[in-house]
C-alpha cells in the first residue's frame, strides 16, 4: 500500500497479513491471463476435466492447474490442451522421495556442464534449474513484427525486448519477475485515443520516439506463499481479472498493471479471495500538475460452486482517496477487514466511497456449452428504477454470454457470443479521483459506460502448432459533444456532476457513435510459446458527430516469443 507515506505502521499489518510460519506449505507463479491459456483453461472447465476448481478469479496459479498434467492426452477432443499444459507445467512434480534421495547422492558437475545441461532441459524454459530446495526457469521475451495501417497510408511496428524469471524458494515462496523495453508505432486511430487519454492503454508513462512512435519500459513482477494449504497470498506490481468473459463488469486486466496484495483462500466448494490495491489516480496530474497521486481499491470475491456445473460469485468493490489536492491520502485501515461488509464500513466513517456490488454465474450444460454472466450495481433508488423514469443515479451493467466447445463435433473448434450493456454514468463519481480507473484506464470494461456491445467470437485449433482466433464486435455509445459542456454519461474519465438533467436517461444518448470492429488472428507455435503472428484488425466508427467517425484497416505480421499477443479490441 502507501509505504511511504505510513511506514511504520503498515508493514507490521502487511506481516501479519502474510502470516509468515516456520512451517510452509507448497506455492508457485501463475499463468498469464491471455487469450490462449484462457482459452485452455475454458474449454477444460467446461469438459469436467479441471477437478472443480473456480475459473472466474484470474490469473490461476500452476499448482491449481497441475490437476491437468494427469489427464489423458489421447483424447481427440482435448489433446491439444492437454498437450499445452503438460509442456508448461514441466516442473511438476518437484520431486518425489526416490528424486529426493538421488539429488542428495548427486555429486555436482562443474557449473559451465551445468549451465548448459539446463538450457532448454524443456521447451518451456530457455534456463532451468532444479533442486531439492530451489526451483528457476528463465526466458527472453522478444516480439518483433511490422505492418501497415491502410487508412493513413502509415507503417506500424512493434518491438519489444526483455526477460522473464519465475521460481521457488524451499518449495514455500514462488517468485515472478518481467522487464521489457518497448517500442511501438500503432494505427491512427490507437495514436487518437492516446493522444485524448494521455496514456497508452495498458501502460504507463511514456515518451516520443522516432517521430509518430511510442518508447516505454514495463516491469512487472510479485511474489506468492502459502500460510496454510488453503490460503494462498501474493504481494506485488500485476494485474487481476474476475469474470467468464470477454470482457469483465467487475474487474479486467485492461489497465496499467498496480500494487496489490491479494489472499484466496480454497476450501470445499468456497473460493474467497480479499485484494487491496494502490492505484494511480493520473488525472490530478493533468488537472492540476500537481503530480501523480495515489488512490486505493479493495474488493473481495466470494465463489461458490453450488453444484459441479454451476458457480456463483458474489463481490463488492470499493475506490477511495482519502487525500486533497495538494496531499496524497493513506490506505485506509479499517478496509483491511476481509469478511466485513465494505458498506457498512463507509456508513460506520461517514465516508463518500464509490461502492460497487454485483455478481457473476456460470452454468456448464452437457459438457460442451457455458452458459455466463455478470451484474454490477453502482447506485439505484428503487422507486426511481420501478417507475422507470431514466434517473441518472440508477447505474448498472449486465452481461450474458454463451461459449459452445468443440463446435458441431469439430474437435478444437470454440464459438462464444456475449453481450455487455452499461448505464450511463455507471463507475462515475462526484469526486473525479474516487472513479472506476486506474492511471486514466478504465479498471473493468474499456468502452466505460452507457453503451451496448455483442461480440462473436470463432476459436479453432485443428492441431496443436496453429490457432486461429476471428471475431466481431460492435457496440452503441453515447459519447459526449464537441464542447464537453454536458456529460452524457460515457466517459468515466470525468464526474457526473456536469449531467444535462435528472430524469430520462438512456443508454446511448448523447452522441450516437456506432464502433465496428473485425479481427483476425493466426498464430503458428514453432517451439514452445515461440509463435509466428499474422492479423488483420478493420475498424469503423461512424457518429452523429463528424469528428468522431473514423475508418482504419491494418496488418500485421511478426515472432513473438513468450508474450501475449495485444489486443486492439475496444
Amino acid at each position: 500500500m502507501n509505504f511511504a507515506g505510513n511506514f511504520k505502521i503498515q508493514l507490521p499489518l502487511l506481516m501479519l497479513f502474510l502470516g509468515i510460519y516456520s512451517k510452509g506449505f507448497c506455492q508457485d507463479t501463475y499463468l498469464p491471463i491471455n487469450t490462449f491459456t484462457n482459452y485452455h483453461i475454458d474449454r477444460l472447465d467446461i469438459a469436467g476435466k479441471t477437478n472443480g476448481f473456480i475459473t472466474s478469479v484470474k490469473p490461476i496459479s500452476r499448482a491449481q492447474v497441475n490437476v491437468l498434467n494427469r489427464l489423458d492426452s489421447d483424447s481427440v477432443l482435448y489433446k491439444n490442451s492437454i498437450q499445452y499444459f503438460k509442456t508448461e507445467l514441466f516442473e511438476y512434480p518437484l520431486y518425489d522421495t526416490m528424486q529426493e534421495k538421488l539429488i542428495s547422492n548427486l555429486v555436482l558437475p562443474t557449473p559451465w556442464r551445468s549451465f548448459k545441461k539446463s538450457l532448454y532441459a524443456s521447451p518451456a524454459a530457455l534456463y532451468s534449474k532444479k533442486i531439492r530446495d530451489f526451483t528457476l526457469m528463465i526466458n527472453p521475451i522478444l516480439v518483433i513484427s511490422g505492418g501497415k495501417d491502410f487508412s493513413s497510408e502509415n507503417s506500424t511496428y512493434q518491438n519489444t525486448r526483455g526477460a522473464e524469471i519465475r521460481g521457488m524458494i524451499d518449495n514455500t515462496v514462488g517468485f515472478y519477475s518481467s522487464i521489457t523495453e518497448n517500442q511501438f508505432r500503432f494505427p491512427d486511430y490507437y495514436t487518437q485515443i492516446i493522444d485524448s487519454t494521455g496514456v497508452i492503454p495498458g501502460e504507463g508513462f511514456h515518451k516520443g520516439f522516432g517521430g509518430a512512435a511510442s518508447d516505454f519500459f514495463q516491469a512487472k513482477g510479485y511474489f506468492t506463499f502459502s500460510p496454510s494449504k488453503h490460503i494462498i497470498a501474493q504481494f506485488g506490481h500485476d494485474r487481476n481479472f474476475i469474470g467468464n468473459g470477454y470482457r469483465s463488469l467487475i474487474l479486467s486486466n485492461y489497465s496499467k498493471e498496480y500494487l496489490f496484495l491479494k489472499f484466496n483462500t480454497r476450501i470445499w466448494r468456497f473460493n474467497y479471495q480479499n485484494l487491496f490495491t494502490q492505484l494511480t489516480d493520473f488525472s490530478s496530474q493533468s488537472a492540476t500538475g500537481r503530480g501523480i497521486k495515489p488512490k486505493y481499491f479493495v474488493n473481495h470475491y466470494l465463489g461458490v460452486k453450488l453444484f459441479n456445473a454451476l458457480d456463483l460469485g458474489v463481490f463488492e468493490s470499493v475506490i477511495y482517496d482519502r487525500g486533497d489536492i495538494n496531499q496524497p491520502g493513506n490506505f485506509d485501515i479499517n478496509y483491511l477487514n476481509p469478511i466485513i461488509f465494505y458498506r457498512a464500513i463507509e456508513h460506520n466513517l461517514n465516508s463518500s466511497d464509490n461502492v460497487i456490488i454485483g455478481l457473476d454465474w456460470k452454468w456448464n450444460i452437457k459438457k460442451r456449452i457455458s452458459f455466463y454472466g455478470q451484474f454490477v450495481l453502482d447506485e439505484f433508488v428503487k422507486n426511481e428504477l420501478i417507475n422507470r423514469t431514466g434517473w441518472w443515479a440508477n447505474k448498472y451493467g449486465v452481461q450474458t454470454g454463451l461459449k459452445y466447445i468443440n463446435a458441431f463435433t469439430i474437435a478444437g473448434l470454440d464459438l462464444q457470443l456475449e453481450y455487455n450493456l452499461l448505464r450511463p454514468y455507471t463507475y462515475t463519481h462526484f469526486k473525479l479521483s474516487q472513479n472506476y480507473v486506474n492511471y486514466n484506464q478504465a479498471l473493468a470494461h474499456p468502452l466505460g459506460a452507457n453503451f451496448k456491445e455483442i461480440i462473436a467470437i470463432a476459436r479453432y485449433q485443428p492441431f496443436y502448432s496453429l490457432f486461429i482466433e476471428a471475431g466481431i464486435i460492435q457496440a452503441i455509445k453515447g459519447l459526449d459533444s464537441s464542447s464537453q459542456t454536458k456529460h452524457f454519461g460515457g466517459n468515466i474519465l470525468t464526474t457526473y456532476e456536469n449531467r444535462p438533467y435528472e430524469n430520462g436517461h438512456t443508454i446511448g444518448q448523447g452522441v450516437k457513435t456506432v464502433y465496428s470492429i473485425l479481427f483476425f488472428n493466426a498464430s503458428y507455435m514453432m517451439y514452445h510459446n515461440m509463435w509466428i503472428d499474422a492479423r488483420i484488425n478493420v475498424r469503423t466508427a461512424k457518429s452523429d458527430l463528424t469528428t468522431h467517425s473514423s475508418n482504419s484497416s491494418w496488418i500485421q505480421l511478426g515472432l513473438r516469443m513468450n508474450l501475449s499477443m495485444r489486443n486492439y479490441d475496444f
